[in-house]
């Protein structure tokens, strides 16, 4: 599992046994979010230098600056053949960059602050809205449809594509997690913890799990609606979640750990201690 530090200016890595090792970005970076390319390599969005970076599984690093000034880029993901789609938080845009580095920016029709961004089954691009309080689709040549949230101030946050073909989405602004239908329908769950949502993924079981820091909590929601917590220990702070190749869910933690979290409830931490990252 491939992940960033708050603040800092590399990149981290944890094998399954939970050895880390980190990489250094040169020249200095601040990574925010990461997804896996199709070159064998790490993308990840640098909102301090206006960029995005290309982390080599060898540790080579090189970086392509975006075209709109302080454009805030946030979420990154893999898109449709081969090229990578992020937000720009600031520039209130979506933009497209191909492995080769070149980048296709698509101005937003509206103020919105795109922040989270997932590919749907539909092979359209979705992502949140957080000023906007909607959740927007664009197609691959930068069409847009919005879909307007029925609670003021949700906040939409981070979204995923489930298992069951809707796409789920946190609302940093409740309680709650919503699901979008690739044919506009949206709905809205209230979560039983006392905390907002974070970060959103699909488990191994097909459901949708999602992290609740202030809760201490882990929480599942199945494709019906359904949810139900795992309360962690108190210092504990699940943030970002994925699923592994080990079919576990890892999430990062603020005090340095890293979480590994089975189904059934079993969680294991690792410790930060690191060795450098060969030839750097």
């Amino acid at each position: 599992m491939w992940f960033t530090e708050f603040g800092s200016n590399r990149i981290g890595r944890v094998t399954l046994s939970g050895d880390v090792t980190f990489f250094d970005l040169r020249p200095r970076g601040i990574p925010q979010r990461l997804t896996a390319g199709p070159d064998e390599a790490l993308w990840f969005t640098d909102a301090a230098g206006n960029r995005i970076g290309r982390l080599g599984l060898d540790g080579s690093d090189l970086y392509v600056l975006v075209p709109t000034p302080d454009s805030g880029p946030a979420a990154i993901i893999l898109g449709p053949g081969r090229d990578l789609w992020f937000t720009e938080h600031a520039g209130n845009r979506i933009a497209r960059i191909t492995p080769l580095g070149t980048v296709t920016e698509f101005a937003l029709p509206g103020p919105g602050d795109p922040g989270g961004i997932a590919i749907g089954p539909d092979r359209h691009v979705y992502f949140t809205e957080s000023r906007g309080n909607r959740i927007d689709r664009m197609s691959l040549d930068g069409r847009v449809d919005e879909f307007p949230l029925r609670t003021p101030g949700s906040l939409p946050g981070n979204i995923v594509t489930g298992a069951d073909g809707s796409l789920w989405f946190t609302e940093l602004g409740t309680r709650k997690v919503g699901r979008l239908t690739t044919a506009g329908d949206v709905s809205e769950y209230t979560l039983p913890v006392n905390g907002a949502p974070l970060d959103i993924t699909v488990g191994p079981d097909g459901n949708v799990w999602v992290t609740v820091p202030r809760a201490h909590a882990i929480c599942r929601i199945t494709p019906g609606g359904r949810s139900s917590a795992f309360y962690l220990s108190a210092e504990v702070f699940p943030s970002f979640i994925a699923m592994g190749a080990d079919r576990k869910l890892w999430f990062t933690e603020p005090n340095g750990k890293i979480g590994r979290f089975s189904v059934d409830g079993t969680l294991t931490e690792f410790s930060l201690t690191s060795k450098a990252a060969p030839g750097k």
